[in-house]
């Protein structure tokens, strides 16, 4: 197994290098089965509900969320992404979920497309991380790559880092954090399966 702060440098180096590109082509408008993830994460949202967005990358989630009326606080590990986002004038705080704490606490968290760059070892922690920053019963969206094997994926910007889950064995990773899952969709990409999940902390 690589090393994990040897692992995650390498892999936020590579978003360093491609973040412009990477929001040049993602599109602005979240649709499909990522527009309903977003909408069920709010339908359990209280009316004045905060959400933390991890990994927000160009944003354009949190913009959606916030035309629903949600209050959403972006961060995101990569400088670039922040730039990116303050170019748009938007605030972007740096959180890197492995190795700093969450100050404050949050009805709902956000984390679409990360979790797969986490080392197995690592992915409990995140998980316990999270779990302590949500009100009682808050929730949180993930949405991740399916499947079981983990590599290297090398790209002309840098070096990532995947290691794919099904959907058995990230269930029960958040049953070990105190989730209960309350809703999951698939969705076929070019890459693969994906998979997003929606789960509320237990009473």
């Amino acid at each position: 197994m690589p090393d994990s702060p040897d692992s995650n440098r390498r892999t936020v180096a590579g978003y360093e290098q491609c973040a412009h590109d990477y929001a040049a082509t993602v599109p602005k408008q979240p649709t499909g089965l990522y527009a309903t993830a977003l909408r069920q994460l709010v339908e359990l949202l209280p009316g004045d509900g905060r959400v933390l967005d991890v990994g927000s990358g160009p944003g354009w989630d949190a913009d959606f969320l916030e035309t629903l009326g949600v209050r959403v606080h972006r961060t995101d590990v990569t400088a670039a992404f922040r730039e990116v986002q303050a170019e748009r004038g938007h605030r972007v705080d740096a959180l890197d979920v492995l190795t700093d704490e969450i100050a404050d606490t949050y009805d709902g968290i956000l984390m679409l497309c990360v979790l797969q760059h986490f080392e197995r070892a690592d992915l409990d922690g995140v998980l316990d991380k999270l779990a302590n920053a949500l009100t009682a019963e808050g929730a949180v969206l993930l949405s991740y790559p399916l499947g079981e094997t983990e590599y290297w994926e090398h790209a002309n910007s840098g070096d990532y880092r995947v290691v794919l889950w099904t959907g058995e064995a990230l269930d029960q990773r958040l049953r070990r954090a105190g989730f209960v899952v309350v809703w999951d969709a698939h969705q076929d990409e070019s890459s693969g399966p994906w998979r997003s999940v929606l789960a509320r902390k237990a009473a």
